[in-house]
């Protein structure tokens, strides 16, 4: 079972070329009470000169280590 949490109000979108301004990803894994995963992916990035911000690539709750390795991976693939 694989539960994202909806965007944040106020949420910005990611910019078409994110990748190109992604300094390093941050990763946050928590046991749950039923006995699963939070999951929670952020990027620091640097969209003005010197400036770093934190962006929410994804976050939710799994079952298992396997389906957190999916998420993260989906959270920091390229977009294209």
């Amino acid at each position: 079972m694989l539960q994202r949490d909806a965007p944040a109000v106020g949420a910005t979108q990611p910019p078409a070329d994110l990748a190109s301004l992604i300094q390093f990803y941050s990763i946050e894994l928590a046991p749950t009470d039923d006995g699963g995963l939070y999951v929670g992916v952020t990027a620091t990035v640097c969209e003005h000169e010197g400036e770093l911000e934190l962006m929410e690539m994804g976050s939710g709750r799994v079952d298992t280590l396997d389906m957190a390795l999916l998420m993260i991976r989906d959270a920091v693939a390229p977009r294209h």
